[in-house]
């Protein structure tokens, strides 16, 4: 892009003098082009005197001289009319009447006209018109001096104008006018710069000026070639949200707003995002001037130059304090309500639990009742059946050493008799007749065991706390399971190895106690019968399954009840969960998911004691329940 000279104006004028004085001179010496050449005769020849012979070499010198101006001039018009024409500014020559004698090239590219529509047409008020120029007379003296120039006597006036454009929107131009002469007589030279752009730029800026100070939002600018970043600008609403005045910001920055209780992450983030020259959003704790406190939501981006280098940081802040307010009094208000919900889902766990607990408590009951109650029955009529098949021993004894009387003594009896004696089997009979009465006893025995274990399970009298025999309420449950674990035609026997030791009487709840027994050997029965489903028969003979029960006394207060089977084993995500309520592994309408639950209730709540799991997959389960010997009130 083509820069004029600072002093265009002046060189073009003292060019122009140049030009008026060699033409003064030409037209005074009237000096012919053809003077005749004295050089071209012997002067030896010539009868011319020396004198004359020496005029006309001063005149032939002084017209070479002369001819070497006019190459001079023509070369200087020729860098005149070059630079004038090369100017990026427009430039127009106007004469003493305000009538234009001279326009450039860039000067026919702004009017948008070219140099003959231009030539000879009003300047001042009809090319361009500013307001304090529309109303000069042009034969006045209309050009005023408004600075000091280096030629004396000249005048200089700069101005903004708005040039009149053909076909087009006008323009915005600066036009600078210096007095000239142009073909021996004063003019004017304008020099114009359309400034329309920069004008538009400086109305935008105006523009967003006007919107930042009006913007409800704080609005600061930070120098970021300083070391502490020092604000350059506020807009009044960051004076009035903060309460200081634009001269207390204005050279501080905006660490003035914190304070001792400020977040230090909010404030790390800030200072990582000046370091990176990087944006950042974020709401911290800031205080007013009076020392009141305001939650500010501050967003700040870096400003760069064209060329990419760091300027300025803009801020731009606002107070939400009451949203920030409203934010935690909606988190207070949630955490409340997240607490009553979880109140009153604890609550109806416990419900359901307390529900579930009534339910099965009045199964067991019931069945309790039933089972007394079968009991109660078979037990009288077993009672008499026990009490006379000792008198039946008794008759039957004496019968028998009767008949063998009679044999002894009468060793040939009547034929009838004889034949009788033969068609009965008389000695089978007798012999048989013996067993019969034994394994009636045998049997009757064991009816009264079946009745004593079922009185002992129900525990239907013993609602209270009672020192009772561990063993007798195992015993009782595995009396009651004894049909699960019996073979079958498509299942094997479930071996029970017990390992009991010698335990003292026990203070306990015995009704819930065995049915703690109940659930968990229960559960054990059925992770075997499930295991062996997978299972053939070759592999059930090898590793036949098996309950084993142990006891012992632990820690002299307690007494250590394990109950373990070499089943399928359970995984730990499982067992984290098996005394979960309504947890169960079972299909549906197999399981109901609360007997263990109730049976840890049972055990650590009602009892004080501890029951825990111990399992691995492949390697069964193991339970160990733990019961104080005295009850712990």
């Amino acid at each position: 892009m083509f820069v004029p000279d600072a002093n265009s104006e002046s060189n073009i004028t003292n060019i122009n003098g140049l030009k008026q004085t060699i033409s003064k001179k030409l037209a005074n010496e009237a000096i012919s082009e053809e003077s005749p050449d004295i050089f071209s005769k012997d002067t030896t020849e010539s009868h011319l005197p020396l004198s004359y012979i020496s005029h006309q070499r001063e005149l032939h010198q002084m017209q070479l001289a002369i001819e070497e101006l006019k190459r001079d001039l023509k070369a200087s018009e020729a860098r005149f009319h070059n630079v004038i024409a090369k100017n990026a500014d427009s430039i127009v020559v106007v004469n003493k009447k305000g009538l234009v004698c001279f326009v450039n090239s860039s000067a026919q590219h702004l009017f948008g006209c070219k140099d003959e529509e231009l030539l000879g047409k009003e300047f001042f008020g009809n090319l361009v018109v500013e307001g304090s120029a529309c109303d000069l007379e042009i034969n006045t003296d209309i050009i005023h001096q408004v600075g000091k120039t280096e030629l004396p006597g000249m005048r200089v006036v700069q101005t903004e104008v708005e040039a009149l454009r053909k076909d087009r929107e006008n323009a915005i131009v600066e036009m600078r006018v210096v007095e000239t002469e142009w073909e021996g007589k004063m003019a004017y030279l304008a020099t114009l710069r359309d400034i329309t752009d920069r004008k538009r730029t400086e109305e935008m800026l105006w523009l967003y000026s006007r919107a930042m100070a009006a913007a409800s939002t704080g609005i600061v600018i930070a120098d970021a070639t300083t070391s502490n970043l020092a604000n350059i600008y506020c807009n009044p609403a960051f004076a009035k949200m903060t309460g200081y005045s634009q001269e207390e910001i204005i050279g501080n920055n905006c660490r003035l707003l914190q304070g001792n209780d400020t977040d230090p992450e909010a404030v790390d983030q800030i200072r990582q995002a000046l370091q990176n020259q990087s944006q950042c959003t974020v709401v911290l704790k800031n205080y007013r001037k009076d020392g009141r406190a305001f939650w500010n939501q501050l967003a700040i981006s870096p400003v760069r130059d064209r060329k990419g280098k760091l300027t300025h940081f803009i801020g731009v802040q606002m107070d939400v304090t009451k949203g920030k307010e409203a934010e935690e009094a909606l988190q207070i208000s949630e955490a409340k309500s997240r607490e009553q919900a979880t109140k009153l889902e604890v609550a109806l766990n416990q419900l359901q639990q307390t529900h579930s607990q009534l339910v099965q408590s009045e199964k067991m009951s019931s069945l309790g009742l039933l089972v007394a109650g079968v009991a109660h029955e078979i037990n009288n009529p077993v009672s008499f059946i026990y009490g006379n098949l000792t008198h039946l021993d008794n008759y039957t004894q004496e019968l028998l050493y009767l008949l063998k009387l009679y044999q002894q003594h009468y060793p040939h009896p009547v034929l009838e008799i004889k034949e009788k004696i033969e068609a009965i089997e008389l000695d089978f009979l007798m012999e048989d007749l013996t067993q019969m009465l034994s394994s009636m006893n045998v049997g009757v025995d064991r009816i009264c065991q079946i009745v004593n274990s079922l009185r002992n399970f129900s525990r239907h009298d013993e609602s209270a706390i009672k020192a009772v025999n561990i063993h007798e309420g195992i015993d009782s449950t595995l009396l009651i399971l004894n049909h699960r674990m019996k073979a079958t035609g498509s299942t094997q026997a479930i071996q029970v190895v017990k390992e009991y030791g010698e335990l003292p009487a026990v203070e306990c709840y015995a009704g819930p106690i065995n049915q703690v027994f109940m659930n968990i050997l229960g559960n054990a029965i059925d992770a075997l019968e499930d295991s062996n489903k997978e299972r053939t028969i070759q592999e059930i003979r090898d590793n036949p399954s098996k309950i084993k029960i142990s006891t012992s006394v632990v820690d002299d207060n307690y007494v250590e009840i394990k109950i373990a089977d070499n089943g399928p084993g359970m995984t730990e995500e499982v067992k984290q969960r098996i005394f979960d309520t309504f947890f169960t592994t079972k299909p549906v309408g197999k399981g109901t998911g609360i007997g263990l639950s109730i049976s840890y209730q049972i055990v650590t709540e009602r009892h004080r004691g501890e029951v825990n799991c111990v399992s691995e997959i492949g390697q069964g389960t193991e339970f160990n329940i733990k019961l104080p010997i005295r009850h712990l009130t």
